[in-house]
């Protein structure tokens, strides 16, 4: 017997009995013949009804129930997967596509300034660096330092732009720089040359211990050498190399006089 009609005794479903009668149709006409009714399809079609209705609300066993929604539920999962390996193939795509954009603007940037040095890249990069060097090039002159002379103003001489004095004491450049020269003469004394710029320098001559060498940064609050009882002189020179005469002291400030 069949399963769901076993599951359906069991529940006891009532099986109900019926009767098919045909109602013959009227004669139209004299000369229409009578169209004979096939009893066995009506009564056929009339049964599946009768079952469909009956079984619909069983039409699955528990057991088929519990397959089929396994199988949505599998067909489900299966389906959210495969629609996010083709996003996740998808996004991969385009991100390599990227790259590769970007790897062959790269070479042909390389190429481009490799064979035309005058590229516009090539001189747009000129340009900035040119740009750069010129901002860090120091273009001032003499008159816009401001020299301060760290000595009592009253032991200091001068005489045709060359500062004289003595004693014991410390001696500090005027402003911050580099030393660029330091000599050593006959009388075991040094000179020391201090450059601020391409344009203005200062020459500290008769130190008898110096406390920093050529190529070192020095700084106006820290002295440079040391000076006995001998005689120490400073002068500034500008580019050319000329001592610089126009400038007075005024409490140990000098002051241009252009």
């Amino acid at each position: 017997m069949n399963e769901k009609l076993q599951y359906a005794s069991m529940l006891e479903i009532p099986v109900s009995t019926c009767t098919v009668s045909v109602k013959e149709q009227k004669k139209k006409g004299l000369f229409k013949k009578k169209k004979q009714q096939n009893t066995e399809a009506v009564k056929e079609e009339l049964i599946e009804k009768v079952n469909e209705e009956v079984e619909n609300p069983f039409s699955l066993l528990p057991e088929e129930k519990e397959e089929k929604i396994q199988e949505q539920t599998e067909s489900t999962v299966n389906i959210k997967q495969e629609k996010k390996q083709k996003g996740s193939k998808l996004k991969f795509s385009v991100i390599g596509l990227q790259l590769v954009i970007i790897g062959v603007l790269l070479a042909t940037i390389f190429l481009t300034n490799a064979v035309y040095p005058d590229s516009g890249v090539n001189v747009f990069l000129r340009g900035m660096l040119g740009m750069e060097k010129e901002q860090m090039v120091d273009s001032r002159v003499y008159s816009d330092f401001a020299p301060v002379i760290s000595l009592n103003e009253g032991s200091v001489t001068m005489q045709d732009g060359v500062m004289s004095f003595s004693g014991n004491d410390s001696v500090y450049a005027p402003c911050d720089g580099t030393v660029t020269s330091l000599e050593k003469g006959e009388d075991g004394k040094y000179t020391m040359e201090i450059t601020h710029n391409a344009n203005f320098k200062t020459v500290i001559g008769g130190l008898e211990y110096a406390y920093a060498g050529a190529g070192e940064t020095i700084y106006y609050n820290i002295p440079v050498g040391y000076v006995g009882d001998g005689q120490t002189s400073m002068c500034f020179t500008n580019a050319d190399g000329s001592i610089i005469s126009n400038y007075t002291i005024v409490d140990n400030q000098v002051v241009w006089a252009v």
